[in-house]
């Protein structure tokens, strides 16, 4: 295999930065991940990847990332910690700090993965150019993080993420033995693991990506059905909706598929859950 000499530094390695990490490498990049745990150093290392020991909070001082960011591409691939009650204080430091240090770095590329919550629930389809009217906390943060990141002076192209399952995210227990749950009738908008992936491989691979892209699985099946068919698949209580739409989105990937050509590969969630209904 010819070695791509290419550096990807990912800020953030874990149940998307990690496997995103190991097909990257499969492909000849060099991999610089970061993680907020000592423990997970030697476990990167072995797996080929060039780790950093990298924590953004208000009780430390900020993180030298100074040979961290020697490289050609950056990928944001973590999340604000919801549970944590300084994780939105955290998370905006973090974009705080690459606004600052990124104008003076190597990187000519920032990917950031944001996600769909910044469009609204106004039962109608979300596309990229639908306003940006969250109406989460977390939301609200992505936001604010995206219009950081988009004044940059570089490439920078956001993915929007639908819900993430897939290996760890399996759905069947989301719901699983409630009742009265609401918005039965609402659509789903999901991403399997697998497509996140081939999305950022997608948007690294062709140079006119540019921008902001939805990743979300093109079927958007009822509430009430995929749930209920993902707890059946993995022999949990099913789950009990009311037959009801009162606040939806369909997040339209068209842009993805038709402008990159991108193909999904699950792209019918049932078909996912159970592959005999295909």
């Amino acid at each position: 295999m010819e070695t791509n000499k290419e550096t990807i530094c990912l800020l953030g390695c874990g149940w998307l930065g990690f496997p995103l990490a190991v097909t990257l490498i499969s492909r000849g990049f060099h991999i610089k991940a970061s993680t907020t745990s000592p423990a997970k150093l030697p476990m990167l290392r072995s797996a080929g990847i060039d780790p950093f020991l990298v924590q953004f909070t208000s009780l430390k001082p900020d993180p030298d990332l100074s040979q961290f960011l020697k490289a050609d591409t950056l990928i944001v691939s973590i999340p604000p910690a919801r549970k944590n009650t300084d994780g939105a204080d955290n998370y905006r430091k973090m974009a705080e700090t690459l606004r600052r240090l990124l104008p003076d770095s190597s990187i000519s590329t920032l990917i950031f993965i944001s996600s769909t919550s910044v469009y609204a629930d106004t039962n109608s389809v979300a596309d990229e150019s639908s306003p940006v009217m969250p109406d989460s906390a977390s939301g609200k943060l992505m936001a604010e993080v995206e219009m950081m990141f988009s004044s940059l002076p570089l490439k920078v192209i956001i993915l929007r993420l639908a819900g993430l399952i897939g290996p760890g995210r399996m759905p069947g227990r989301f719901f699983a033995g409630k009742s009265n749950l609401p918005n039965g009738a609402a659509p789903v908008n999901l991403v399997h693991l697998d497509d996140v992936i081939g999305a950022i491989h997608c948007v690294l691979d062709d140079p006119g990506a540019s921008g902001v892209y939805n990743v979300c699985a093109p079927t958007h099946p009822p509430k009430h059905e995929f749930y209920t068919e993902a707890a059946k698949q993995e022999g949990l209580e099913l789950p009990h909706f009311i037959p009801e739409a009162s606040g939806w989105k369909i997040i339209s990937c068209d842009r993805l598929q038709n402008e990159l050509n991108y193909k999904f590969k699950f792209p019918s969630l049932l078909e996912w859950l159970n592959p005999r209904r295909g």
